[in-house]
């Protein structure tokens, strides 16, 4: 995959990252926790999160061409702890426009 945006905020929503995967628009979101006594990253992403998310998308596909993406999806990057001992989980096409987990 190829970022192409970061931080790309609109009113109501936030992308962390946008990316190029061949004709496929990635809209990555990036969860962080340095311990996991509360629960996984990944966990965090609810559905109003991912709702904003979606509407955050759809602002960022009307900033550019139609002809610049054939399809999209949503994925998340889950990283826990930090330094040479994090790990990271990529769940990709994670969940749909309408903020439902695939």
């Amino acid at each position: 995959m190829r970022v192409v945006a970061r931080n790309f905020r609109r009113r109501g929503g936030e992308i962390d990252i946008v990316a190029r995967d061949g004709d496929v628009l990635v809209f990555v979101e990036v969860r962080f926790r340095e311990e996991v006594a509360h629960g996984a990253p990944e966990e965090t992403v609810t559905p109003v999160k991912r709702r904003r998310i979606a509407s955050a998308a759809r602002a960022y596909l009307s900033t550019i061409s139609p002809a610049d993406w054939k399809e999209a999806r949503f994925d998340v990057a889950a990283v826990e702890g930090s330094g040479p001992a994090s790990v990271i989980r990529y769940y990709r096409n994670a969940f749909d426009a309408n903020g439902k987990i695939l």
